[in-house]
Protein backbone atom coordinates (compact mmCIF):
# COMPACT_ATOMS: atom_id res chain seq x y z
CA UNK A 1 0.00 0.00 0.00
CA UNK A 2 1.43 3.47 -0.87
CA UNK A 3 0.37 5.80 1.55
CA UNK A 4 1.16 9.70 2.03
CA UNK A 5 3.19 11.30 4.98
CA UNK A 6 2.21 14.48 5.61
CA UNK A 7 3.73 17.13 7.57
CA UNK A 8 2.99 21.08 8.23
CA UNK A 9 6.17 23.24 7.46
CA UNK A 10 5.03 26.20 6.33
CA UNK A 11 8.09 27.92 7.92
CA UNK A 12 9.70 26.54 4.82
CA UNK A 13 11.35 29.46 3.16
CA UNK A 14 12.77 30.80 5.83
CA UNK A 15 14.27 27.83 6.62
CA UNK A 16 15.95 27.53 2.62
CA UNK A 17 17.22 30.99 3.27
CA UNK A 18 18.58 29.84 6.84
CA UNK A 19 20.09 27.14 4.98
CA UNK A 20 21.01 24.62 7.51
CA UNK A 21 19.55 21.48 8.05
CA UNK A 22 19.32 22.44 12.16
CA UNK A 23 17.10 25.12 11.47
CA UNK A 24 14.52 26.18 14.00
CA UNK A 25 11.66 28.89 13.49
CA UNK A 26 10.95 31.94 16.05
CA UNK A 27 8.73 30.69 18.68
CA UNK A 28 5.83 32.03 17.13
CA UNK A 29 5.82 30.30 14.48
CA UNK A 30 7.38 26.94 16.61
CA UNK A 31 4.01 27.55 18.18
CA UNK A 32 1.90 28.03 14.45
CA UNK A 33 3.53 24.99 13.60
CA UNK A 34 2.60 22.96 16.16
CA UNK A 35 -0.86 24.71 17.18
CA UNK A 36 -2.24 23.56 13.34
CA UNK A 37 0.07 20.21 12.68
CA UNK A 38 -2.80 18.40 12.27
CA UNK A 39 -4.51 21.21 9.44
CA UNK A 40 -2.96 18.58 6.17
CA UNK A 41 -6.09 16.18 6.81
CA UNK A 42 -7.65 18.73 4.78
CA UNK A 43 -4.93 17.36 1.74
CA UNK A 44 -5.25 13.86 3.05
CA UNK A 45 -6.74 10.40 2.19
CA UNK A 46 -8.05 8.38 4.85
CA UNK A 47 -5.00 6.15 3.82
CA UNK A 48 -2.55 8.78 4.48
CA UNK A 49 -0.25 9.82 7.62
CA UNK A 50 -0.01 12.95 9.44
CA UNK A 51 3.35 13.65 11.36
CA UNK A 52 3.01 15.44 14.58
CA UNK A 53 5.66 16.51 17.35
CA UNK A 54 3.11 15.32 20.10
CA UNK A 55 -0.65 13.92 19.55
CA UNK A 56 -2.00 16.01 22.69
CA UNK A 57 -4.14 18.93 21.32
CA UNK A 58 -3.97 17.12 17.50
CA UNK A 59 -6.64 14.74 17.47
CA UNK A 60 -9.01 14.82 14.39
CA UNK A 61 -12.01 12.77 16.76
CA UNK A 62 -14.16 15.96 16.46
CA UNK A 63 -14.41 15.51 12.31
CA UNK A 64 -14.17 11.87 12.62
CA UNK A 65 -17.80 11.82 14.75
CA UNK A 66 -19.16 13.37 11.99
CA UNK A 67 -18.49 10.64 9.79
CA UNK A 68 -15.65 12.24 7.69
CA UNK A 69 -12.91 9.61 6.93
CA UNK A 70 -9.51 11.31 8.20
CA UNK A 71 -5.91 9.88 8.09
CA UNK A 72 -3.97 8.87 10.67
CA UNK A 73 -1.65 11.22 13.19
CA UNK A 74 1.24 9.41 13.79
CA UNK A 75 4.56 10.54 15.80
CA UNK A 76 7.09 7.71 15.18
CA UNK A 77 7.63 5.10 12.23
CA UNK A 78 6.57 2.50 14.61
CA UNK A 79 2.79 3.61 14.19
CA UNK A 80 3.00 2.62 10.69
CA UNK A 81 2.12 -0.80 9.46
CA UNK A 82 5.60 -2.87 7.68
CA UNK A 83 3.06 -3.43 4.62
CA UNK A 84 3.09 0.48 4.27
CA UNK A 85 5.39 2.17 1.60
CA UNK A 86 5.33 5.87 2.07
CA UNK A 87 5.53 9.26 -0.85
CA UNK A 88 6.69 11.97 1.95
CA UNK A 89 4.74 14.93 1.65
CA UNK A 90 5.75 18.25 3.40
CA UNK A 91 3.85 21.62 2.93
CA UNK A 92 6.95 22.79 1.75
CA UNK A 93 11.17 21.67 1.00
CA UNK A 94 13.80 23.10 2.72
CA UNK A 95 17.34 21.26 3.69
CA UNK A 96 15.82 21.19 7.59
CA UNK A 97 12.59 18.93 6.46
CA UNK A 98 14.67 16.06 5.73
CA UNK A 99 15.37 15.13 9.27
CA UNK A 100 12.08 15.25 10.10
CA UNK A 101 11.48 12.18 7.86
CA UNK A 102 14.59 10.45 8.26
CA UNK A 103 13.52 8.23 10.46
CA UNK A 104 10.75 6.82 8.05
CA UNK A 105 13.16 6.28 5.36
CA UNK A 106 13.36 2.56 5.75
CA UNK A 107 9.41 2.79 4.99
CA UNK A 108 10.18 4.58 1.52
CA UNK A 109 7.85 4.31 -1.59
CA UNK A 110 10.38 2.63 -4.37
CA UNK A 111 9.28 5.68 -6.52
CA UNK A 112 10.19 8.34 -3.81
CA UNK A 113 13.73 7.93 -4.77
CA UNK A 114 13.08 9.21 -8.50
CA UNK A 115 11.28 12.31 -7.19
CA UNK A 116 13.32 15.71 -7.89
CA UNK A 117 13.45 16.66 -4.45
CA UNK A 118 14.68 13.17 -2.99
CA UNK A 119 17.70 15.17 -2.08
CA UNK A 120 18.74 18.38 -1.39
CA UNK A 121 20.79 20.49 -3.84
CA UNK A 122 22.25 23.92 -4.39
CA UNK A 123 19.56 23.93 -7.66
CA UNK A 124 16.95 23.12 -4.91
CA UNK A 125 17.15 26.70 -3.20
CA UNK A 126 16.81 28.42 -6.87
CA UNK A 127 13.89 26.24 -7.61
CA UNK A 128 12.15 27.34 -4.90
CA UNK A 129 13.08 31.03 -4.68
CA UNK A 130 11.23 33.91 -6.15
CA UNK A 131 12.67 33.33 -9.33
CA UNK A 132 10.80 30.64 -10.75
CA UNK A 133 7.90 33.21 -10.49
CA UNK A 134 9.65 35.58 -11.88
CA UNK A 135 10.78 33.55 -14.85
CA UNK A 136 7.38 32.20 -15.32
CA UNK A 137 5.81 35.81 -15.21
CA UNK A 138 8.05 36.55 -18.31
CA UNK A 139 6.79 33.67 -20.08
CA UNK A 140 3.48 34.79 -19.32
CA UNK A 141 4.21 37.87 -20.67
CA UNK A 142 5.58 36.85 -24.24
CA UNK A 143 2.53 34.78 -24.51
CA UNK A 144 0.18 37.75 -23.96
CA UNK A 145 2.02 39.58 -26.01
CA UNK A 146 1.71 36.76 -29.04
CA UNK A 147 -2.18 36.77 -28.18
CA UNK A 148 -3.26 39.52 -26.96
CA UNK A 149 -6.71 39.29 -28.36
CA UNK A 150 -7.21 35.68 -26.79
CA UNK A 151 -5.59 36.99 -23.24
CA UNK A 152 -7.53 40.45 -23.46
CA UNK A 153 -8.53 39.68 -19.75
CA UNK A 154 -4.90 39.65 -19.14
CA UNK A 155 -2.68 42.10 -18.29
CA UNK A 156 1.27 42.19 -16.48
CA UNK A 157 1.38 46.66 -16.24
CA UNK A 158 4.98 45.84 -14.42
CA UNK A 159 7.65 43.68 -14.28
CA UNK A 160 9.56 43.31 -11.03
CA UNK A 161 13.42 44.73 -10.55
CA UNK A 162 16.16 42.74 -9.36
CA UNK A 163 18.68 44.49 -7.53
CA UNK A 164 21.64 43.26 -5.78
CA UNK A 165 23.62 45.87 -4.20
CA UNK A 166 22.19 49.21 -1.83
CA UNK A 167 23.85 51.09 -4.90
CA UNK A 168 21.06 49.77 -7.25
CA UNK A 169 18.77 49.60 -4.48
CA UNK A 170 18.84 53.39 -4.24
CA UNK A 171 18.90 53.64 -7.74
CA UNK A 172 15.29 51.93 -8.24
CA UNK A 173 14.13 53.67 -5.45
CA UNK A 174 14.06 57.03 -6.67
CA UNK A 175 12.73 55.63 -9.94
CA UNK A 176 9.94 53.96 -8.30
CA UNK A 177 6.62 55.53 -7.74
CA UNK A 178 4.70 54.49 -4.64
CA UNK A 179 3.09 52.24 -3.45
CA UNK A 180 5.65 49.32 -4.17
CA UNK A 181 6.90 46.52 -2.45
CA UNK A 182 10.57 44.55 -2.24
CA UNK A 183 10.38 41.24 -1.48
CA UNK A 184 12.93 38.91 -0.68
CA UNK A 185 14.02 35.59 -2.63
CA UNK A 186 12.87 33.29 0.38
CA UNK A 187 9.69 34.12 1.59
CA UNK A 188 6.07 33.54 1.16
CA UNK A 189 2.28 34.11 2.81
CA UNK A 190 2.95 37.68 2.83
CA UNK A 191 6.03 37.55 4.98
CA UNK A 192 9.97 38.88 3.92
CA UNK A 193 8.18 41.77 2.37
CA UNK A 194 9.11 45.76 2.97
CA UNK A 195 6.07 48.37 1.73
CA UNK A 196 7.22 51.47 0.12
CA UNK A 197 4.10 53.82 0.95
CA UNK A 198 5.60 57.14 0.13
CA UNK A 199 8.80 58.40 -0.78
CA UNK A 200 10.23 58.44 2.89
CA UNK A 201 10.15 54.53 3.33
CA UNK A 202 13.64 54.01 1.71
CA UNK A 203 14.74 50.80 1.57
CA UNK A 204 18.56 51.73 1.34
CA UNK A 205 17.90 53.27 4.60
CA UNK A 206 16.67 50.22 6.57
CA UNK A 207 18.91 47.51 8.95
CA UNK A 208 16.13 44.72 7.91
CA UNK A 209 16.70 45.29 4.14
CA UNK A 210 20.07 45.73 4.54
CA UNK A 211 20.82 42.48 6.72
CA UNK A 212 18.14 40.62 3.82
CA UNK A 213 20.38 41.83 0.63
CA UNK A 214 23.51 40.57 2.56
CA UNK A 215 22.23 37.28 3.32
CA UNK A 216 19.81 36.00 0.79
CA UNK A 217 22.48 37.73 -2.15
CA UNK A 218 19.40 39.75 -4.17
CA UNK A 219 15.66 41.20 -3.69
CA UNK A 220 13.00 42.33 -5.91
CA UNK A 221 11.20 45.53 -6.68
CA UNK A 222 7.67 45.56 -7.51
CA UNK A 223 4.78 48.14 -7.94
CA UNK A 224 1.81 47.55 -6.39
CA UNK A 225 -1.54 47.34 -7.81
CA UNK A 226 -4.83 48.89 -6.87
CA UNK A 227 -6.25 45.72 -5.91
CA UNK A 228 -9.71 44.18 -6.23
CA UNK A 229 -9.22 40.84 -5.25
CA UNK A 230 -6.60 38.06 -4.67
CA UNK A 231 -7.06 34.91 -6.21
CA UNK A 232 -4.79 31.77 -6.80
CA UNK A 233 -4.64 28.90 -9.33
CA UNK A 234 -3.40 25.86 -8.54
CA UNK A 235 -1.63 22.71 -9.95
CA UNK A 236 -0.59 19.26 -9.64
CA UNK A 237 3.27 19.15 -11.52
CA UNK A 238 4.06 15.50 -12.90
CA UNK A 239 4.77 14.42 -16.23
CA UNK A 240 1.95 16.65 -17.13
CA UNK A 241 0.67 19.74 -15.21
CA UNK A 242 -2.88 19.48 -14.28
CA UNK A 243 -4.73 21.98 -13.43
CA UNK A 244 -7.24 21.97 -10.46
CA UNK A 245 -9.00 24.87 -9.98
CA UNK A 246 -8.92 28.24 -8.97
CA UNK A 247 -9.73 29.63 -5.10
CA UNK A 248 -10.25 33.65 -3.81
CA UNK A 249 -8.29 34.19 -0.55
CA UNK A 250 -8.31 37.09 1.77
CA UNK A 251 -4.85 38.92 3.08
CA UNK A 252 -4.95 41.61 6.42
CA UNK A 253 -3.24 44.82 5.50
CA UNK A 254 -0.11 43.67 6.13
CA UNK A 255 -0.31 41.24 3.29
CA UNK A 256 -0.27 38.27 5.60
CA UNK A 257 -2.81 35.26 4.67
CA UNK A 258 -5.88 35.45 6.34
CA UNK A 259 -8.48 33.13 5.23
CA UNK A 260 -10.26 31.45 1.97
CA UNK A 261 -13.20 32.02 0.67
CA UNK A 262 -15.87 29.33 0.22
CA UNK A 263 -17.84 30.21 -2.75
CA UNK A 264 -17.60 33.56 -4.29
CA UNK A 265 -15.65 36.19 -1.44
CA UNK A 266 -17.07 38.95 0.20
CA UNK A 267 -16.20 41.65 -2.25
CA UNK A 268 -18.32 45.30 -2.27
CA UNK A 269 -16.42 46.07 -5.49
CA UNK A 270 -18.86 47.84 -8.02
CA UNK A 271 -15.69 46.08 -10.56
CA UNK A 272 -16.22 42.89 -9.21
CA UNK A 273 -20.18 42.60 -10.67
CA UNK A 274 -19.75 41.38 -13.94
CA UNK A 275 -19.75 37.64 -13.63
CA UNK A 276 -19.16 37.02 -17.16
CA UNK A 277 -16.04 38.90 -17.00
CA UNK A 278 -14.67 37.08 -13.95
CA UNK A 279 -15.26 33.39 -15.75
CA UNK A 280 -13.37 34.96 -18.92
CA UNK A 281 -10.63 36.35 -17.44
CA UNK A 282 -10.24 33.28 -14.53
CA UNK A 283 -10.38 30.91 -17.47
CA UNK A 284 -7.73 33.08 -19.82
CA UNK A 285 -5.57 33.10 -16.18
CA UNK A 286 -5.61 29.84 -16.14
CA UNK A 287 -4.81 29.03 -19.80
CA UNK A 288 -1.97 31.37 -20.03
CA UNK A 289 -0.51 30.36 -16.54
CA UNK A 290 -0.62 26.19 -17.47
CA UNK A 291 1.20 27.54 -20.62
CA UNK A 292 3.58 29.67 -18.82
CA UNK A 293 4.25 26.43 -16.68
CA UNK A 294 4.64 24.28 -19.89
CA UNK A 295 7.45 26.86 -21.32
CA UNK A 296 9.50 26.84 -18.29
CA UNK A 297 9.75 22.58 -18.26
CA UNK A 298 9.08 23.32 -14.28
CA UNK A 299 8.41 19.44 -14.43
CA UNK A 300 11.89 18.73 -15.08
CA UNK A 301 13.40 19.81 -11.94
CA UNK A 302 9.70 19.62 -9.68
CA UNK A 303 6.73 17.46 -8.87
CA UNK A 304 4.28 18.17 -6.73
CA UNK A 305 1.49 20.87 -6.19
CA UNK A 306 2.03 24.43 -6.88
CA UNK A 307 0.05 27.69 -6.49
CA UNK A 308 0.09 30.49 -8.31
CA UNK A 309 -0.92 34.05 -7.22
CA UNK A 310 -2.49 36.56 -9.08
CA UNK A 311 -4.90 39.71 -8.54
CA UNK A 312 -8.09 40.88 -10.07
CA UNK A 313 -6.73 44.82 -9.75
CA UNK A 314 -8.03 48.28 -11.33
CA UNK A 315 -5.32 49.22 -14.96
CA UNK A 316 -4.45 52.96 -15.57
CA UNK A 317 -7.88 53.21 -17.89
CA UNK A 318 -10.53 52.35 -14.80
CA UNK A 319 -10.50 48.40 -16.43
CA UNK A 320 -10.66 45.80 -14.12
CA UNK A 321 -7.71 43.50 -15.31
CA UNK A 322 -6.14 40.08 -13.98
CA UNK A 323 -2.47 39.90 -13.21
CA UNK A 324 -2.29 36.00 -13.15
CA UNK A 325 0.89 35.41 -11.73
CA UNK A 326 2.87 37.67 -8.61
CA UNK A 327 4.22 34.25 -7.49
CA UNK A 328 4.48 30.95 -7.53
CA UNK A 329 4.62 28.54 -3.56
CA UNK A 330 5.57 25.58 -5.38
CA UNK A 331 5.09 23.45 -2.02
CA UNK A 332 1.38 22.27 -0.45
CA UNK A 333 -0.99 25.83 0.47
CA UNK A 334 -4.10 27.06 1.59
CA UNK A 335 -5.45 27.51 -1.89
CA UNK A 336 -5.26 24.05 -2.94
CA UNK A 337 -6.29 22.90 0.69
CA UNK A 338 -9.60 25.46 0.12
CA UNK A 339 -10.34 23.12 -3.03
CA UNK A 340 -10.10 19.80 -1.29
CA UNK A 341 -11.74 21.30 1.31
CA UNK A 342 -14.89 22.13 -0.82
CA UNK A 343 -15.68 18.66 -1.81
CA UNK A 344 -16.88 18.19 1.97
CA UNK A 345 -19.06 21.50 1.83
CA UNK A 346 -22.34 21.79 -0.13
CA UNK A 347 -21.53 23.57 -3.26
CA UNK A 348 -24.37 26.21 -2.07
CA UNK A 349 -22.56 26.96 1.10
CA UNK A 350 -21.20 30.45 1.53
CA UNK A 351 -18.33 31.80 3.76
CA UNK A 352 -15.04 31.54 4.71
CA UNK A 353 -12.45 29.06 6.69
CA UNK A 354 -9.57 31.73 8.19
CA UNK A 355 -7.09 30.82 10.78
CA UNK A 356 -5.86 33.35 13.71
CA UNK A 357 -4.58 34.03 16.88
CA UNK A 358 -5.64 33.48 20.51
CA UNK A 359 -4.82 35.61 23.00
CA UNK A 360 -7.14 37.96 24.70
CA UNK A 361 -10.51 35.17 23.84
CA UNK A 362 -9.21 31.53 24.40
CA UNK A 363 -9.24 29.02 21.30
CA UNK A 364 -11.76 26.51 23.75
CA UNK A 365 -13.94 29.22 24.76
CA UNK A 366 -13.85 30.46 20.94
CA UNK A 367 -14.72 26.98 19.60
CA UNK A 368 -17.75 26.39 21.89
CA UNK A 369 -19.47 29.93 21.87
CA UNK A 370 -19.37 30.29 17.82
CA UNK A 371 -20.64 25.92 18.30
CA UNK A 372 -23.58 27.11 20.36
CA UNK A 373 -24.37 30.26 18.04
CA UNK A 374 -24.26 28.46 14.49
CA UNK A 375 -24.02 24.77 15.22
CA UNK A 376 -22.52 22.85 12.41
CA UNK A 377 -25.83 20.76 9.79
CA UNK A 378 -24.74 17.93 7.74
CA UNK A 379 -26.53 16.20 5.23
CA UNK A 380 -24.85 12.82 3.74
CA UNK A 381 -21.44 13.17 5.14
CA UNK A 382 -21.51 17.02 3.58
CA UNK A 383 -21.48 19.93 5.54
CA UNK A 384 -24.43 22.02 4.43
CA UNK A 385 -23.93 25.31 7.24
CA UNK A 386 -22.52 25.71 10.28
CA UNK A 387 -19.18 26.56 12.55
CA UNK A 388 -16.46 24.31 12.00
CA UNK A 389 -12.92 23.99 14.02
CA UNK A 390 -10.18 22.69 11.65
CA UNK A 391 -8.27 21.28 14.54
CA UNK A 392 -8.99 20.13 17.92
CA UNK A 393 -11.22 22.36 19.98
CA UNK A 394 -10.86 20.67 22.56
CA UNK A 395 -7.36 21.78 23.19
CA UNK A 396 -5.89 25.33 24.41
CA UNK A 397 -3.93 26.86 21.45
CA UNK A 398 -2.71 29.98 20.51
CA UNK A 399 -3.31 29.45 17.11
CA UNK A 400 -6.41 28.34 15.48
CA UNK A 401 -8.11 27.43 12.01
CA UNK A 402 -12.30 27.25 11.94
CA UNK A 403 -14.75 27.32 8.76
CA UNK A 404 -18.12 29.65 9.21
CA UNK A 405 -21.05 28.64 6.31
CA UNK A 406 -23.69 29.58 5.24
Amino acid sequence: MISRLFLFNPTNELAIANGQVSYMPPANLRRFESDLASLPWILSDEDDYILVTHKEGNSLKHLSDYGWKIPSIVTAPEEIPEKVRLIFSPWGWSPAVYIKFKRFYHLAAPTWHTHPLARWSANSAQLLSRETGYALLKEIELIRRNYPDKYSQVEIPYLPVEVSSTAKLSEEFQKTEPPALIKTQWSASGRGLFKIRDKKDNPAESDWIKGMLKRQGKLFIEQMLPKIQDVSFQFMIDDEIEYVGHNYFYTDPSGQFAGCAIGPPENSSSYFKDQAQISAALKQGAEIVREGLIRTEINKNYKGPAGVDGIFFINKQKEMKLQPCLEINLRYNMGLANIRLKKRIHPEARGAWKTGLFKQEKWQSFCKKKTQANPPVFEKGILRKGFLPMVSPDAEKLFGAWLDAE
